[in-house]
């Protein structure tokens, strides 16, 4: 199924939606705005990868610039990249490159495109079920959908501060600390860079990143008293939004109890904020996206008669249980079952913990 469209008659942030809610697997192409196209490959609504002219030769310069990475082997290294995707990990590691920083390169340059495609509100998309990436300059990205649409709308929202505190590519930004493993990788970077003091403008364009990125990154810095900006006011802490980075770390660590907990605090304390909205159900999809790498939905739970361990399961768990036949799926469970897809999931998975469950594939 092919599907095109304008963002004027099909806003980004459906578009993503709906996408995300149907695990659509495809590309989609031909974003385009100022900044030129992009081609996001998802496969059961996870972004795969990004495709966009001259990717390369951008991942290549940032990572050289920070002195991470050689810049020509960089490139050899995504030159080398296999059409289908397939061991993405070992093709990197082959010419010494990390993957781990090139997805998170990859990801910022997206957040980035995301927010000015959806600030601009306007281009045209295409929607095909192919996955072909031959001819074209990808990197591997692995970012859930529902991810992207929560941190791009959050940036949207809080664009205007960021504007307010930063309000020209004349400031100059100075580091006021050491760059850490520990930090992200970003945040590694533009300390890196602003050791000596660096123009805000000469930053961005060195970079060839999207402004929206880097002086959301610089906003954060300096937010943490990591660095100095000449001129620029005091930020003022807005706990919510403490609040969501924090749990949006916590979502990308896979700490996602842990998250539910930031997520049931912010909700009891403003239900209508939508950033609050939109973490809420970011999280839980990412956290049901999890539970399926761990569940494949066609495998068929097991179960191993164990009274005693059986008797510490609770009310609801002990429902889930007893729907077990040895004959249905884990797909067919989650549909019959009288509780959520989420909480279902975790039966499922706590059950398989306690060796309660064990998985066969119906092959």
């Amino acid at each position: 199924m092919a599907l095109h469209g304008d963002f004027s008659s099909f806003p980004l942030p459906e578009l993503l939606q709906w996408l995300d809610s149907s695990r659509k697997t495809g590309t989609l192409q031909l974003l385009t705005w100022e900044g030129g196209e992009r081609k996001l490959y998802l496969l059961s609504g996870q972004v795969l990868a990004m495709a966009n002219e001259g990717l390369w030769g951008r991942v290549a310069r940032v990572l050289s610039l920070a002195k991470l990475a050689d810049g020509a082997a960089v490139l050899a290294a995504l030159k080398a990249l296999p059409p289908g995707g397939e061991d993405v990990e070992s093709a990197l590691r082959a010419h010494k490159v990390e993957p781990k920083q090139v997805r998170e390169l990859v990801r910022e340059e997206l957040f980035g495109s995301m927010v000015d495609q959806t600030r601009a509100g306007h281009g045209a998309f295409h929607w095909t079920e192919d996955l072909d990436r031959s001819g074209e300059e990808w990197a591997p990205c692995e970012l859930g959908l529902r991810e992207l649409l929560f941190e791009s709308l959050r940036w949207v929202d809080e664009q205007p501060d960021v504007d307010r505190v930063l309000p020209g590519d004349a400031l100059t930004v100075r580091s006021k600390a050491q760059p850490s493993p520990r930090q992200p990788l970003m945040h590694r970077i533009l300390l890196t860079l602003c050791a000596g003091g660096q123009n805000l403008g000469r930053l961005r364009l060195s970079l060839g990143m999207s402004r929206s990125s880097v002086t959301r990154r610089v906003f954060e810095l300096l937010k943490a008293k990591q660095v100095e900006v000449e001129g620029a006011p005091e930020v003022v802490v807005d706990p919510v939004t403490d609040m969501l980075e924090k749990g949006a770390v916590l979502v990308r660590e896979g700490q996602y109890d842990a998250a539910e907990l930031v997520c049931s605090s912010l909700l009891a304390s403003d239900p209508t904020d939508r950033r609050v909205r939109e973490f809420a159900r970011m999280a839980q999809s990412e956290h049901v996206a999890a539970l399926y790498a761990q569940l494949p939905p066609l495998a068929v739970p097991m179960l191993v008669p164990d009274p005693e361990a059986q008797s510490l399961l609770k009310p609801e768990e002990r429902q889930v249980t007893g729907l077990l036949n040895n004959t249905w799926d884990v797909s067919t469970l989650v549909l019959a079952s009288p509780t959520r897809e989420l909480e279902t999931l975790k039966t499922l998975a706590k059950l398989v913990r306690m060796g309660l469950l064990r998985l066969t594939n119906p092959g």
